[in-house]
C-alpha cells in the first residue's frame, strides 16, 4: 500500500496529498472542444447583496488502483459585504466526510469542518482570491483550495461563445477555455490546457501527464447567482522511474441547495490571511517537533530516500521544515553536500534548501553556483534552487546572469533559471530587468549552443514579449533552432503563440521539425481550421512521429472534419501502435 500512497501525492483535484506534492506538475493531453450556440445574446452576471445566504453540497473523490480518497460536505456562503463589482463572502463547510485511503499518515489533512474562511467573487462568477485564518493548517488549505479550483467558470460575455482566463491549480498556472454549449439553462464546459511547469520533477525521475480535465456548469437564468450545479472529471497519469505506470481518476460534483445552509460564525475580515495555498509547502511541523537534534532530522531525511519506493519530495519537506525551525543548521546540511552526501541524496538536499526559503540558504546557494570545488551537477542544481527559491529579487537575478557569462552546464542552468524567475515575479522592474538582458544577451550571442540555451530561457519566462524574436527563429537555416523555438514558443501565451506556429508549419519541410511546430500547436491549445488544413497534409507522413504528432493534435480538434481524417489514416495506418493512438480519440464504432 505504501507504493501507491507515494505516488498519489503527485495528482491534482480534491484531495490536499495530491496537491500537497504536485506543484511538480507536467503538461496536458486534453483540449477544448469546439461548440457553438445560436442565438445567445444577453450578458450574464452573477448578482450579489450583502447578507445573501446559500449551501452548495460537493463531493469529490480520487481513484487509483481500487484504493480512494473521498470527500463530502456542504459549504455555506454568507455575503459580508459589496465592494464594487466583487462580493466578499464569509464561508463554512459542514456535514464533512473525507476518507484518506491513498495519504500518508503523515500527510492527511484536518477536516475543514466549522473552520472559516474567505472568499472574494467577481460578476463573472469567478473566485478571485482565498483568505484563511492563522488557525488553518497548510494542508487543509491546499484541500480546500483544491476543492475551489473545481469551481473556477467564468459567465460569458455577449455573443459570445468561446472565451478562456489564466488560473490556477496543483498543477500549475493554466488556461482555463470555456465553450457555451446551451443558452436556456446557461450551461458552460470547461478544458483546461497550457499547464506551465514548476518545480522540479525531472530530478526525481517523475513524468506527469494529464490525459483529460473537462467539466460543465449549469447557471438559473432567471437567477444567475453562482452556480446551480457544476461535474466534471480529470484523469491523470503518473509514471515513476523503473515503475508502471498508474492512471489516477478524479470525479467532482456540486449541486447548490440552499437549504442545506448552515450558520457561519460571524468572524472580522481582519483576521484572514489572503494567500495562493498552491504555493504554500507542506507543513511537517508535526513530524519534525519529534525530533530531538539536526543528527535525527538528517537520519529520517536519508531514510526516506532509501526506501524501495523514495519518499524524495517528502524527505525535502521534512527537512525545509527542520531547517526553518532550526536555521542554524543549514550550514550542517551544506556541509554534508561537500563530504559524505550521496548522489542519491545530492538533489533532495537541494530542494530542501530552496523550499526552506531562508535568507542563509539562499547565501549558502549563492556561493556554491561559483564554487568550482563542487561539480558541475551540483552548481546546476545550485543555480536551479537558487531561481526557485522564495520571492525572486534582482540580487539573485544578477547573481545567475553572471555566473551564466561562465559557459558550462552550470552557467546554461544560471540562463534557464533566470527565466523561470520572469514567470514568477510580480515585479514590473525585475521582469523588465530580466528581460532586457536576456533580449541584449540574445543580440551579442554567435554561437549555436548559446543561441538555443537562450531560446529555452525565453520560453521559461512564458513573457509574450519574446514572441518576436521566437518566431524569427522559427527560419533558422539550422533544424535544431526551429525545434526549440516551437517548444519555446508553446510555452508563451497562446493567443501570441499560435499564429507564428501555423505559419511556420505551412512552409515547413523538416519532418522533425513539423513535429516539433504540431506539438508545441497541441501543447497551446490550437483549434481552427487552419490547423486541420495543414494537418491533412501530414498525417499520412512516411515518419510516424509526424504521423503521431497529427493525430494528436487532430484528436483534440473535435470537428467532423477532423475525424474523418482520422478515420482515413486508421484504415490506411499500417503501424499498429499509431492505429492504437488514433483509437483514443474515436470509438471503435467509427473505426469498422
Amino acid at each position: 500500500m505504501r507504493e501507491l500512497t507515494m505516488k498519489t501525492l503527485l495528482l491534482t483535484g480534491a484531495i490536499v496529498i495530491i496537491v500537497v506534492t504536485v506543484f511538480m506538475l507536467l503538461g496536458l493531453e486534453n483540449k477544448p472542444k469546439q461548440h457553438a450556440v445560436v442565438g445567445f445574446s444577453p450578458t450574464a452576471s452573477c448578482q450579489f447583496s450583502e447578507g445573501q445566504t446559500t449551501a452548495f453540497k460537493i463531493e469529490s473523490s480520487v481513484t487509483a488502483q481500487n484504493h480512494s480518497d473521498v470527500f463530502a460536505g456542504v459549504m455555506s456562503w454568507h455575503i459580508d459585504k459589496l465592494s464594487g463589482d466583487t462580493a466578499q463572502i464569509r464561508a463554512s463547510f459542514s456535514n464533512v466526510k473525507l476518507e484518506q485511503d491513498m495519504t500518508l499518515l503523515e500527510e492527511r489533512a484536518e477536516s475543514p469542518q466549522g473552520k472559516i474562511f474567505f472568499l472574494e467573487v467577481n460578476k463573472n462568477c469567478k473566485i478571485t482570491s482565498t483568505a484563511f485564518t492563522k488557525s488553518w493548517e497548510a494542508k487543509t488549505r491546499l484541500l480546500v483550495a483544491a476543492l475551489l479550483d473545481n469551481l473556477t467558470f467564468a459567465l460569458p460575455k455577449a455573443d459570445t461563445s468561446q472565451w478562456q482566463l489564466s488560473a490556477l491549480d496543483g498543477l500549475g498556472d493554466y488556461t482555463a477555455h470555456f465553450s457555451l454549449i446551451n443558452g436556456s439553462p446557461l450551461q458552460i464546459q470547461r478544458d483546461k490546457t497550457d499547464h506551465l511547469i514548476r518545480g522540479a520533477v525531472d530530478n526525481f525521475g517523475l513524468m506527469l501527464s494529464l490525459n483529460k480535465s473537462t467539466a460543465t456548469a449549469t447557471f438559473n437564468r432567471a437567477n444567475p447567482l453562482w452556480w446551480q450545479s457544476i461535474t466534471g472529471e480529470e484523469e491523470i497519469s503518473v509514471k515513476v522511474q523503473n515503475e508502471p505506470e498508474i492512471v489516477m481518476l478524479q470525479k467532482f460534483s456540486l449541486h447548490r441547495d440552499e437549504g442545506l445552509f448552515t450558520t457561519i460564525e460571524q468572524v472580522d475580515w481582519s483576521m484572514a490571511e489572503k494567500s495562493t495555498p498552491y504555493d504554500l509547502p507542506a507543513q511537517f511541523s508535526e513530524v519534525v517537533v519529534s525530533y530531538q537534534s539536526y543528527e535525527q532530522a538528517f537520519s529520517s531525511f536519508i531514510s526516506a530516500i532509501k526506501e524501495s519506493s523514495p519518499r524524495y519530495y517528502a524527505a525535502a519537506l521534512e527537512m525545509a521544515a527542520w531547517l526553518k525551525e532550526h536555521p542554524e543548521d543549514v550550514d550542517l546540511l551544506v556541509s554534508q553536500i561537500y563530504a559524505e552526501l550521496d548522489d542519491d541524496a545530492r538533489p533532495t538536499a537541494f530542494l530542501a534548501l530552496q523550499l526552506s526559503g531562508l535568507r542563509s540558504a539562499t547565501e549558502a546557494l549563492s556561493e556554491m553556483v561559483f564554487d568550482a570545488n563542487l561539480s558541475q551537477g551540483d552548481q546546476s542544481r545550485a543555480a536551479s534552487a537558487l531561481a526557485d527559491i522564495g520571492v525572486p529579487t534582482q540580487e539573485v537575478a544578477d547573481l545567475l546572469l553572471s555566473r551564466a557569462t561562465i559557459k558550462d552546464i552550470a552557467g546554461n542552468s544560471s540562463l534557464l533559471g533566470v527565466g523561470t524567475m520572469v514567470d514568477r515575479s510580480d515585479d514590473p522592474v525585475l521582469r523588465e530587468h530580466i528581460i532586457d538582458s536576456l533580449q541584449q544577451q540574445f543580440a551579442d550571442t554567435a554561437t549555436l549552443s548559446d543561441r538555443l540555451t537562450l531560446i529555452d530561457s525565453m520560453g521559461n519566462t512564458a513573457d509574450p514579449a519574446f514572441t518576436d524574436i521566437l518566431s524569427e527563429q522559427l527560419t533558422s537555416q539550422s533544424d535544431t533552432t526551429r525545434r526549440r523555438a516551437a517548444d519555446a514558443l508553446a510555452r508563451l501565451p497562446s493567443e501570441q503563440a499560435q499564429p507564428a506556429l501555423l505559419k511556420a508549419l505551412s512552409s515547413e519541410n523538416n519532418s522533425s521539425v513539423s513535429t516539433a511546430l504540431i506539438k508545441a500547436l497541441k501543447d497551446s491549445g490550437a483549434a481552427s481550421s487552419d490547423v486541420v488544413d495543414a494537418l491533412a497534409m501530414r498525417i499520412n507522413s512516411s515518419d510516424p512521429q509526424l504521423r503521431v504528432a497529427s493525430i494528436d493534435l487532430l484528436g483534440a480538434q473535435q470537428t467532423e472534419t477532423a475525424k474523418k481524417l482520422l478515420v482515413t489514416q486508421y484504415k490506411r495506418e499500417t503501424d499498429v501502435h499509431v492505429k492504437k493512438r488514433i483509437g483514443r480519440y474515436l470509438p471503435a464504432k467509427d473505426l469498422r
